[in-house]
């Protein structure tokens, strides 16, 4: 080309992460601002121009005037390339045809009128890849696309004609495999995309190697060696792989439906125990508790849980701390026994340097001292294989059961929003939370650290997750490290006991 092509960027339905890609390229988009104009692109500029002859398209086709919209581009552009997975085939956005329109609409919006099947959210309309409305000259595949591969086709394009349609045809195919619940996780094949992430944070973070990819091709999915099962194959249950997987095909059964239907009945007395990391966590999330200061958004919440039907609503570093004080009284180090995922790794690599006290656990002291069905709000998801727990719930799944009593945390008085006793003591602090006790994450070399370690006796805490229990398998899943300092600081501030 003689001179600097005129190049605008699209996005119609995707996360646009593939243009974030190509922003994300810094002092190298000069080299891209050398090659070409860009006339549109609006997660840079403001400025838009229909005067253009390559078209680079991101996102998938979920509506009709997304057609209309894509074939007015098309006939502006010489070139059209479908730019990342979305856009070359559909992507997870395909996946929706999995489910029906009224399975979709019922699930969502179980009480709606017969007035939301005018709404377009709720149309037939299939998802389409770019290719299956207008014709595509080129593909850029990628989840997202390689910022550095967009910018050595453009130089291609600017320096020698490319052929076109360079793609092998192939499109979204549904699986159709049985789902594994065998373990504490569970696995859906036919949501897996085969990110890997869990097999990632299992295998290299975490040292465990419960799971990983087997089989070849289209047959690959997520398992183990000759199929026993994540449990059976050393998982320690703690929710990690959960927590990473985009696409939820990795989950944890929930107890929303049942605790909705038994608290709606109101016929048995319930109590329900908060760990302030979880309780830290739903704050962060609720869009209304977010502006309040933690100790006030807590009064609201216990008072909406009272609302909801639980009779005692106690504090379960009261447990945590009972747990912490028994292991400090042993002569020799022993595992702090509040973790359960870090217990059950040591427990499984035969682990000689510290001693379990399971009698310490706090769930055990939980459910001594509590009479009655008893719900845990935890950020662990581990918590939910103990046998005497009725009912384990994560921050989003507390989220889904409010939805399904329709009670609106904010709008109920917070005078009954106090805690009915089992309160931690001023000085505790959560164990998810390190501070200068000898405290180990889960390593590869975890018993080489121990031995070199100087332990005092008592109490040594170990934890399996990314960030402690503030990252647990529960949580709303945070890398961000500004989320988890302010979920540190909420959570601190609801140790405290209120006068």
């Amino acid at each position: 080309m003689d001179k600097k092509p005129k190049v605008a960027f699209f996005d119609f339905a995707g996360c646009e992460g593939d243009q974030l890609q190509i922003a994300n390229l810094e002092e190298k988009i000069l080299d891209l601002l050398e090659l070409v104009e860009i006339v549109s692109f609006r997660e840079v500029m403001k400025e838009h121009s229909d005067d253009y002859e390559v078209a680079f398209i991101e996102g998938s086709i979920q509506r009709p005037k997304d057609e209309e919209r894509l074939k007015k581009i098309r006939s502006n552009a010489d070139m059209l390339i479908a730019l990342g997975d979305c856009a070359s085939n559909g992507c997870v956005n395909k996946l929706q045809k999995d489910w029906s329109i009224d399975e979709v609409e019922e699930e969502v919006y179980p009480e709606a009128d017969d007035e939301i099947e005018d709404n377009e959210l709720f149309s037939n309309f299939s998802t389409k890849a770019v290719d299956e409305v207008v014709n595509v000259d080129y593909y850029l595949r990628g989840c997202p696309v390689r910022g550095d591969r967009v910018l050595n086709f453009v130089e291609k394009l600017v320096k020698r004609p490319v052929d076109t349609n360079k793609d092998i045809d192939f499109g979204v195919m549904l699986r159709d495999k049985e789902v594994d619940e065998r373990s504490l996780v569970n696995y859906n094949p036919n949501k897996c995309i085969l990110c890997r992430r869990c097999a990632n944070v299992c295998q290299d973070v975490l040292g465990v190697d419960a799971l990983g990819p087997v089989e070849r091709g289209w047959e690959t999915i997520i398992s183990t060696p000759k199929d026993i099962g994540f449990d059976a194959n050393g998982c320690i249950q703690c929710g990690q792989c959960v927590a990473v997987c985009p696409v939820d095909s990795l989950y944890t059964d929930t107890p929303v439906e049942e605790l909705s239907e038994k608290l709606k009945e109101g016929t048995q007395e319930f109590a329900i125990a908060l760990d302030s990391i979880a309780v830290a966590s739903f704050i962060q999330e609720h869009p209304m508790l977010s502006d309040m200061e933690p100790k006030q958004a807590e009064r609201y919440f216990i008072a909406s849980l009272k609302k909801m039907g639980f009779g005692k609503v106690v504090q379960y570093e009261h447990f945590l701390e009972m747990s912490r004080e028994a292991d400090e009284d042993n002569d020799e180090p022993v595992l702090a026994s509040w973790c359960l995922p870090a217990r059950n790794h040591l427990e499984a690599e035969e682990i000689d340097s510290l001693s379990v006290k399971d009698k310490n656990g706090p769930w055990n002291k939980l459910l001594k001292e509590v009479k009655g069905e008893i719900c845990l709000m935890s950020p662990c998801s581990g918590l939910k294989a103990v046998e005497g727990l009725d009912h384990v719930i994560s921050a989003p799944e507390m989220i889904d059961l409010f939805n399904h009593l329709d009670i609106q945390i904010g709008f109920v008085e917070p005078a009954s929003g106090d805690y009915d006793g089992k309160l931690a003591s001023d000085d505790f602090k959560h164990p998810g939370i390190p501070d200068d006790r000898e405290y180990f994450k889960v390593t590869a070399d975890l018993e080489d650290e121990l031995a070199e370690a100087d332990l005092e006796d008592g109490g040594v805490d170990v934890f399996p997750c990314l960030n402690g229990c503030l990252s647990g398998g529960g949580n709303h899943p945070t890398a961000d490290e500004s989320k988890i300092k302010k979920r540190i600081e909420i959570a601190i501030e609801l140790r405290e006991v209120r006068s």
